[in-house]
């Protein structure tokens, strides 16, 4: 329904806005980052197709500019018109290097890779999310180190694994937890375990420097490498930094925006599936004695 009567509005709504901008023609005479301020404010206040008519106004000045191209591909993703907002996207991402602030790219490649979800075209989803991977910089090239930090996780578990490893994924953290549910969900487990291994020991990387800054003498694991009594390191362990973790208000938020639990679930069950029981079954034991963990310690349930 929203389709059909989109064009009518529109026509409507640029009718109005032409007229306004006739009788103000300072406008045209704006710098152009006031001109997009001015635009920005019209979608804030749902005022679409104002919002629509001044960025196109931009276009036609600034033909490459890839924040208009952005926010006009915002828009028509609000409207349903998936079509239309991805060939703003593609635009905006083509002069990406000329975005005021650099970082937008990766919020057009996240609105593209939602769309193509919603359109069930799962083949441009994983790819745009893995552009998300490259062009962030955070991927791990070096193949045989990936290998290494995966045979430590199947084999030795998630404890010794955080313990040598600590990848750090700002950017591509979202990417990579999206990518490990989704081959989680078609089956692909060995696949899934690579993203989501990524994608919660980044979690768990960022909280701990947060914790540092917190706490300056805290430390995840003894840094003295003669201490070889595990259990002494009761204060640095796994578990104790889940407690942590939960123990303050930011870092809880942190990792529920991040989908900690969702995602650690998955590993686990991932490993298990894919013949690594005691790795998973480590994991999900510890998903299920956290009430924090919410539903995925009920899916958790060993039972």
């Amino acid at each position: 329904m929203i389709k059909k009567i989109f064009p009518f509005l529109m026509v409507c709504l640029l009718v109005t806005i032409n007229l306004t901008a006739q009788s103000n023609p300072i406008w045209d005479d704006k710098p152009l980052w006031l001109r997009i301020d001015d635009a920005i404010e019209k979608v804030e206040s749902n005022e679409t197709g104002d919002a629509v008519y001044l960025f196109r106004k931009i276009l036609e000045d600034y033909p490459e500019n890839p924040e208009s191209e952005m926010w006009l591909g915002l828009i028509f993703d609000k409207e349903n018109e998936y079509e239309l907002s991805l060939k703003h996207l593609e635009l905006a991402l083509e002069h990406k290097t000329q975005l005021v602030i650099l970082e937008d790219q990766f919020t057009i490649l996240y609105k593209m890779a939602e769309i193509y979800f919603k359109q069930g075209n799962f083949s441009s989803y994983t790819e745009n999310l893995n552009r998300v991977i490259k062009y962030s910089g955070e991927a791990i090239s070096n193949n045989n180190l990936k290998k290494v930090m995966l045979n430590v996780l199947q084999k030795r578990g998630y404890d010794k694994f955080i313990e040598l490893y600590r990848p750090m994924s700002k950017i591509s953290l979202k990417a990579y937890g999206y990518l490990g549910k989704y081959y989680f969900q078609i089956g692909d487990w060995d696949t899934a375990i690579e993203y989501l291994m990524l994608a919660t020991a980044s979690t768990i990387s960022i909280s701990i420097e947060e914790l540092k800054i917190i706490d300056p003498d805290y430390k995840f694991l003894s840094e003295d490498n003669t201490d070889t009594n595990r259990d002494s390191i009761s204060n640095k362990s796994f578990i104790k930094l889940l407690d942590q973790v939960n123990s303050h208000l930011l870092l809880k938020d942190y990792f529920k925006r991040n989908s900690f639990y969702e995602y650690f679930y998955y590993l686990g069950k991932s490993l298990q599936t894919s013949g690594f029981d005691e790795s998973g079954s480590y994991i999900l034991e510890n998903i299920y004695i956290r009430p924090e963990s919410g539903k995925w310690g009920f899916l958790s349930n060993p039972r």
